[in-house]
């Protein structure tokens, strides 16, 4: 498999508006742009890379997707069958899967695997076709024009 880059990198982070105020700054001049809103997150993409940060939890001893630092890391793929092929290696060495390989909700055509890594933390591969770039656009176009962009629930 070639490598085809990071999918998104997500910081939870736990001054959440200080952080949005700061990342919206920084993202806005690096030439990113909003593509969803939630009231746990907020992200910011820019052709196929995504940014996106979230509210921290309490932390606890263990690794925690809600403390401030790392979310997950996500590996994008070029096609479901490269994802179909990253689960199965994974299985084969026996780490531990949150969710197979298989369609997500988060945008047209989305596939993709979720998996931990000896500490804990979350690692996904996945797929996004044109149609659910198209719908990443398209909703950006629509916080742009001050509208509500579709609600995401992570």
């Amino acid at each position: 498999m070639k490598f085809a880059g990071f999918g998104h990198v997500t910081l939870t982070v736990s001054k959440y508006d200080e952080c949005l105020a700061f990342y919206d700054r920084l993202m806005t001049n690096i030439g990113m742009r909003r593509y969803f809103e939630s009231p746990f997150a907020v992200g910011w993409y820019a052709d196929e890379y995504m940014f996106v940060i979230g509210h921290a939890a309490p932390a606890g001893d263990r690794f925690s997707q809600r403390r401030s630092g790392l979310h997950h890391l996500s590996f994008r793929a070029r096609s479901r069958e490269e994802v179909d092929s990253c689960y199965a290696m994974l299985k084969t060495i026996g780490a531990k899967i949150i969710f197979p390989a298989e369609p997500g909700p988060f945008w047209p055509g989305y596939y993709s695997l979720v998996c931990e890594d000896p500490d804990g933390i979350r690692i996904e591969m996945n797929y996004i076709p044109e149609e659910g770039w198209k719908a990443v656009g398209a909703a950006a176009d629509a916080i742009a024009r001050g509208e509500a962009a579709p609600a995401k629930t992570w």
